[in-house]
């Protein structure tokens, strides 16, 4: 065997090391939710000046992009919660969990936003449930000014910069080793739907927007199934792991630099697989796949499979989405079988280009299938009524959606041409609990 096809098998071994064995009692969640800050006329804010007053929380640590001169904060933590700076310094993100049910992770994600929404607020700026930064566009000037990011500026180019403007709300959901290669198959060809569902950043610089989802349709310009669904069904943890390789590797870090690499994974694994140490290969990897964005991506730092389509939600619905998503992980052969059964032989090229059309016209876009999406909605019913937490009535908001036939981001845009972007702003502004 050549040596880097050796190191592919050791990767994918290490890999799927990372994941538990069984489940426990309960598939617990956690969630990373990015919300856009704005100041009144809905113009990007900063959230530098925010970190002295979230930090007088004495149970909260701040973080330093560079803890020798502790010149850029760029998170604050304690256990199970934290706050973070994004890619773009016009957006916050809550990182909380992990949590038994969707009741818990909503005790949590109300309490942080009573916090820092009461902290934005004080600082003339607001915390918007929405997807993307509706006036200000993308830019280098908007970019947190981490040194991996301005690596990743260089390596990538325009196409990085879309990061800068759009917040997602992406949910983690415990998975065991003998359910990691379905997880990421079933829950990439749910990305389309969940678009229809879930889009909500239709608009951005200062218009409305061609897509419902821009989040989606604007970081396409990264690669389509780079930063989106997989391409194809992936038949193993090897496979998973070589899909990944595929990918060109923008920058690997040594040191304090970064290194430039912009080749696929799998040739920089050739030239290096008989320099480099399996640990060292492994960590290298883990830098890499990080910056592949899959809708649905294998995390082996925490055993989750993490969705990643949903823009961020209005208030009264921040966890609809997430319910979603959990009820179609606790569905996993419910969803296989639907599949089979309704997108024969095949359903991957059916389902790609059902996620197109959703980014353009969420729930106007034609189904592959008759029924599909109420069909999907009451799989993920079905898969949280056997949790018997009555998490189902999450599910409420998309339901009424289905049934108006509006996402959010369409009455978003709606709003939006006939009222103007105060009255957007107030719209979609989140109102603390």
């Amino acid at each position: 065997m050549p040596p880097s096809e050796a190191a592919l098998e050791a990767l994918a071994e290490d890999f799927t090391a990372g994941f538990r064995e069984r489940l426990g009692p309960v598939r617990r969640v956690g969630i990373e939710a990015e919300f856009p800050v704005v100041t009144d006329d809905g113009r990007a804010g900063d959230i530098a000046p925010l970190w002295p007053a979230l930090l007088e929380d004495s149970s909260l640590q701040p973080e330093y992009d560079d803890p020798a001169t502790r010149s850029l904060v760029v998170a604050a933590r304690r256990p199970g919660a934290a706050l973070g700076a994004e890619v773009g310094r016009a957006t916050l993100e809550l990182s909380l969990g992990p949590y038994d049910d969707l009741w818990e992770l909503k005790a949590g994600l109300d309490a942080a936003l009573a916090r820092t929404s009461a902290v934005a607020r004080a600082h003339g700026l607001t915390l918007l449930g929405f997807g993307i930064q509706p006036r200000t566009p993308p830019s280098a000037d908007l970019m947190t000014p981490r040194r991996h990011y301005r690596a990743l500026l260089r390596a990538a180019g325009r196409a990085w910069l879309p990061l800068t403007t759009t917040a997602s709300s992406q949910l983690h959901v415990d998975i065991a080793r003998p359910e990691l290669v379905a997880a990421v198959n079933v829950m990439n060809l749910l990305s389309g739907p969940l678009i229809a569902f879930a889009a909500n950043s239709s608009v951005h610089g200062g218009r409305a927007g061609r897509f419902l989802s821009g989040r989606e349709g604007l970081l396409a310009g990264l690669g389509e199934h780079r930063y989106g669904m997989t391409p194809r069904r992936l038949g193993s943890p090897v496979d998973l792991v070589g899909h990944l390789a595929e990918f060109p590797c923008y920058v690997l870090p040594r040191g304090e630099t970064f290194v430039s690499v912009g080749v696929p994974f799998r040739r920089w694994l050739a030239g290096e697989a008989a320099r480099l140490s399996r640990a060292d290969l492994y960590r290298d990897f883990l830098w890499h796949e990080h910056y592949v964005w899959n809708s649905a991506r294998a995390r082996t730092q925490h055993s989750t499979i993490e969705v990643r389509p949903a823009c961020q939600q209005p208030t009264g619905a921040l966890l609809a989405p997430h319910a979603l998503s959990l009820g179609w992980v606790e569905s996993l052969s419910d969803l296989e079988q639907y599949f089979a059964d309704a997108l024969r032989p095949s359903p991957w090229p059916a389902m790609i280009r059902f996620r197109r059309r959703a980014i353009q016209e969420g729930l106007d876009a034609e189904a592959p299938a008759r029924h599909m999406l109420p069909e999907l909605l009451e799989i993920a019913r079905r898969g949280l009524a056997r949790r018997n937490r009555k998490e189902e009535e999450f599910l409420d908001p998309i339901a009424a959606r289905l049934e108006q036939g509006e996402n959010p981001a369409l009455q978003a845009r709606t709003l939006f041409r006939r009222r103007g972007m105060q009255a957007l702003i107030r719209a979609v502004r989140i109102e603390a609990p």
